[in-house]
């Protein structure tokens, strides 16, 4: 059993890079991932509107016996959970997976957000309303 908790200031973010591929691309289920992370932890410890950059958070994730850091981010490849693995921690891989479950399985919050994708010149419009959750690319040539 792992308990889940949002870390608010930055220390253990050092050193952190891609550990587990959440499998989620961008459209409607990046969006519910989003709204799932505020129902979960609230607003982030970072975002902007850079869609290779979008939002940052810190979880600790606790059993009986260990703690381990994760970050929660969307980078250029999407939603992603980061790691230091010079960490080397037992059982990381696994606390990392009940995380992504958790928030795979936690109804999303109400957001709605803007981002740009400066390679494409696209602005991406996503977020969730009542439980539905909506993703709009458009090209934002001579913006």
């Amino acid at each position: 059993m792992y308990t889940y908790k949002a870390i608010t200031e930055e220390d253990e973010t050092l050193g952190s890079s891609k550990f587990l591929d959440t499998g989620i691309i961008a459209g409607e289920e990046s969006a519910k991932f989003r709204g799932a992370l505020l129902t979960l932890f609230g607003e982030p410890l970072y975002k902007s509107d850079n869609a290779e950059d979008a939002y940052y958070y810190l979880i600790e994730v606790s059993d009986d016996t260990s703690k381990w850091y994760f970050t929660v981010y969307e980078g250029p490849s999407g939603p992603t959970i980061g790691y230091d693995e010079k960490e080397n921690q037992a059982n990381a891989r696994e606390a990392s997976k009940a995380l992504l479950e958790k928030i795979k399985e936690t109804t999303p919050s109400d957001f709605n957000e803007v981002i740009f994708y400066e390679d494409f010149d696209s602005k991406i419009t996503y977020g969730c309303k009542n439980g539905e959750c909506y993703y709009n690319e458009e090209n934002e040539e001579g913006r």
